[in-house]
């Protein structure tokens, strides 16, 4: 019998479950992510300890099922969308992540809004303006950590971040980079356009390669074979949004 690991990373709880090919759960495990909140407003996590709180519960999973680790033929990850998981050019964490709950830029929205910015962008992006959308995030960056801004060298959002710890590559998943106001919905590709009118010219140097929720995005690394008791060469896939893993499941 051959076994499926999902993973679902939401604003609480990571959790992990094992199902076998008819779509029996074998196992469920979950564990609380803290959401830091030093000023009022800010909802943020710290990025190592989410890929080892990640790790540690699917390796909780695997030995509540008993399931060989060799028998476990891919997996998937949907996660809480939007926000900001940023690398730096080393691909190590560059501060904390900022999640979609984030209201510091507030202002930035606003202003936007008042600028008749979300009438430019919707016809491409078929998205409105928000404070949990990356560009938001993003612009707040720039114009209020400069020095963090110039050390962007990838943005990733929550099932992104893990995916890369599971299997070292970087990829953008499709259902959660298209809400991003990055993306042209019309051709399914990053839009410069997009970046220049929200004040975010160049960024899309640091936006990886978007990839297919079924396509398979790597493979378990050794290190992260150790931390999780995976077996390394396991295949990962893009996973999905979870709102849209949601509707899918429904």
């Amino acid at each position: 019998m051959n076994y499926y690991l999902g993973i679902d990373c939401g604003g609480t709880f990571i959790k992990a479950a094992l199902f076998d090919q008819q779509g029996n759960m074998s196992a469920c495990m979950r564990k609380n992510v803290e959401v830091i909140s030093e000023k009022a407003g800010y909802a943020e996590r710290d990025m190592a300890q989410l890929w080892l709180i990640c790790a540690e519960v699917i390796r909780q999973t695997i030995r509540e099922s008993k399931v060989n680790p060799q028998k476990i033929k891919g997996v998937g990850i949907s996660a809480q969308g939007k926000g900001a998981f940023l690398l730096d050019k080393q691909k190590k964490p560059l501060g904390r992540a900022i999640l979609s709950s984030d209201q510091r830029s507030l202002n930035i929205v606003c202003q936007w809004q008042q600028e008749g910015i979300q009438e430019k962008l919707y016809p491409l992006t078929r998205q409105t303006l928000w404070t949990g959308h990356p560009v938001s995030v993003l612009r707040w960056i720039k114009e209020n950590e400069p020095e963090r801004y110039a050390k962007i060298g990838s943005i990733l959002m929550s099932h992104d971040y893990l995916r890369f710890c599971l299997t070292g590559e970087l990829h953008c998943e499709e259902t959660n980079i298209s809400e991003s106001n990055l993306y042209n919905m019309q051709s399914g590709k990053y839009e410069n356009e997009l970046a220049e009118i929200l004040g975010l010219s160049g960024i899309l140097e640091n936006m990886p390669p978007i990839i297919a929720p079924d396509q398979v995005a790597g493979y378990v690394t050794s290190e992260a074979a150790k931390l999780s008791g995976l077996a390394e060469g396991t295949p990962v896939v893009g996973g999905l949004f979870d709102v849209i893993s949601t509707a899918l499941c429904a």
